[in-house]
């Protein structure tokens, strides 16, 4: 666990200026012994819940309780997003209705605008994005991907494209962002490694994996 969440690294516009850790919300120390019922023992994906939920970034939903294997919308996934980024203000009042279904909860809608305006999240010919559909392998890694890799090049890290593209894929599609989440060190669980596994359903035990990941590899790209 790092001192901080790094991810202020994400404040960035990723243009090319060195980017610069947040307090985010987390602390060295945050958890000393983990009180989710539902979670494996000891090893990476349950000190990846315990960080989620201590930090914020995406907490047990009830109590003790976890609950891993379940999946997670688009508007989670953004949710997350924005806090692990340490919940930038996103001035609902001032800004023009770039989307048209955005919801209720004004910290939701804010996570949907603030990925929107990194282009992480785009709507279709409705100006709709879909926060409530489950959110496959293919989406979180393009999410993911568009926010990180602009900030880590921001400070001078990435992963070169021969390690990054093993086999030819299209530059921008959700393969390639998958394969370079996995080269990084993120997420090697989103890399699509048969027909059709990234349409297969992201977990918010997946996500706490990816982000609790993200951020040591930000820590390290910072240090």
């Amino acid at each position: 666990m790092t001192a901080a969440i790094s991810s202020g690294a994400l404040s960035s516009r990723g243009d090319g200026s060195a980017p610069t850790a947040s307090g985010g919300g987390g602390a060295a120390g945050l958890v000393a012994t983990s009180a989710l019922s539902d979670a494996a023992a000891e090893d990476e994906g349950r000190a990846a819940m315990d960080w989620a939920d201590a930090t914020g970034v995406q907490p047990a939903p009830e109590g003790s309780r976890y609950a891993p294997e379940e999946p997670v919308t688009r508007g989670d996934v953004a949710l997350a997003l924005h806090r692990f980024a340490g919940s930038p203000v996103v001035p609902l009042g001032t800004t023009p209705a770039l989307l048209t279904d955005l919801g209720e909860d004004p910290e939701r809608a804010a996570a949907l605008l603030w990925l929107h305006g990194r282009g992480a999240l785009w709507g279709d010919a409705s100006l709709r994005v879909h926060p409530e559909r489950t959110a496959t392998r293919d989406g979180t890694a393009t999410m993911l991907t568009a926010l990180l890799r602009p900030a880590l090049a921001g400070a001078g890290w990435d992963v070169p494209d021969d390690a990054t593209l093993p086999h030819p894929v299209e530059p921008w599609s959700a393969r390639a962002a998958a394969r370079w989440l996995g080269a990084a060190g993120i997420a090697p669980g989103l890399s699509a490694g048969s027909e059709g596994a990234g349409e297969e359903s992201t977990t918010r035990g997946d996500l706490a994996l990816c982000l609790h990941r993200a951020d040591a590899v930000i820590a390290s790209a910072l240090s």
